[in-house]
């Protein structure tokens, strides 16, 4: 199978990325979803608060029907009157205004999430420009939004006339409903369309909302390129990495080499492995290893022994033994015990003997 380009996008987007798109306000967005929402939501609160709304209506046109115009000679009362109406108008708007406020950010939250970013609402020189406002206007994207406002249109349309042609024996029954009840009966005519119309601007905006959330993540996948490029830029070139651990290992030798003439005894191979221990039986429960190397270090640690008087002794199983299982600053194991100490031992005797 051939590979891919290059410059194809085939790569998921980074979290760096997609973090970064939010940030500047780029994520999927839903036209419909938060209408179908908004709708649904103000369906829900008409049916809870119809009846209180209905009567609210009846008391203004009675009222209005009765001709009282007392409170029109009086400007005291007449503010008092306007105000009072204002206050009625908010409050039996306010619970409408509240479910399509919510039902549109709550079907917002589902397709993009909790994003607040005010970098959207700068200004921007280019939106100005009228052979950007035309292309804008015929662009594919634009198209599709007038073919997919018709096709719903005509889908609403469809329901609305099936819905009214299975109820005309009932409608035509509404001619002997008291007046009284005529408001409720036309009230539960149209909730019934109200609902179907709901359900098919779901499924409407469900299909949009999972369309442009595919588009928005595949407009936002990356080339294999572009995250090797953000790799780089958050960890480090691969050279600039392999410098600092050169550089980190340089100065742990440095250091290590530095503890090697208070070292008691070099245990060597004697040509590939030296180990460097240090014991004080006052300060120190255990001997430890103070420094270790192979090769070149091997030979770096032997000659800073001789320099400095600390005798070096060939011990082949147990240097390859501590320098292969015993870490820098690690106290040897209890199973080496007695041939350290065998060693030391030998160290003091021969100190002494001199």
């Amino acid at each position: 199978m051939p590979d891919k380009p290059a410059g194809e996008k085939t790569e998921d987007a980074t979290p760096k990325r997609i973090q970064k798109a939010r940030e500047e306000g780029r994520v999927a967005q839903s036209q419909e979803l938060p209408a179908a929402v908004g709708l649904i939501a103000l369906v829900a609160v008409s049916v809870f608060t119809g009846p209180k709304l209905i009567a609210w209506f009846s008391d203004l046109i009675r009222e209005g029907l009765s001709c009282k115009v007392d409170y029109l000679h009086d400007g005291d009362a007449f503010i008092e009157f306007f105000t009072q109406r204002c206050v009625d108008m908010i409050w039996m708007s306010l619970p409408f205004m509240v479910a399509i406020m919510l039902g549109g950010i709550i079907a917002t939250m589902i397709i993009s999430g909790i994003t607040f970013t005010l970098k959207p609402l700068k200004f921007k020189t280019e939106e100005l420009s009228i052979p950007n406002g035309i292309k804008r206007l015929f662009s594919m994207n634009s198209i599709v939004k007038l073919v997919s406002s018709v096709a719903k249109m005509i889908v609403i349309g469809i329901i609305v006339a099936f819905y009214i042609s299975s109820r005309m024996d009932e409608l035509a029954t509404y001619q002997w409903v008291e007046p009284a009840n005529l408001v409720q009966v036309i009230s539960s005519f149209v909730l019934g369309a109200l609902i179907r119309i709901c359900i098919a601007l779901l499924v409407i905006a469900i299909a949009e909302a999972t369309y442009q959330k595919w588009k928005y993540n595949k407009n936002m996948k990356m080339t294999k390129q572009e995250v090797k490029e953000e790799r780089k830029s958050q960890d480090g070139s691969p050279e600039i990495k392999s410098r600092i651990r050169q550089l980190q290992f340089q100065l742990a030798s440095r250091r290590m080499l530095q503890d090697v003439p208070d070292a008691n005894v070099i245990i060597v191979n004697p040509i590939h492995y030296a180990v460097a221990v240090k014991y004080d039986s006052k300060t120190m429960a255990a001997p430890i290893v103070v420094a270790k190397g192979s090769d070149l270090m091997c030979e770096k640690i032997k000659e800073i022994a001789r320099a400095n008087g600390v005798p070096i002794i060939r011990r082949p199983s147990l240097a390859r033994n501590l320098h292969a299982n015993v870490d820098i600053g690690a106290v040897i194991p209890e199973d080496l015990f007695v041939a350290i100490a065998e060693v030391l031992a030998m160290i003091y005797r021969i100190k002494h003997n001199r």
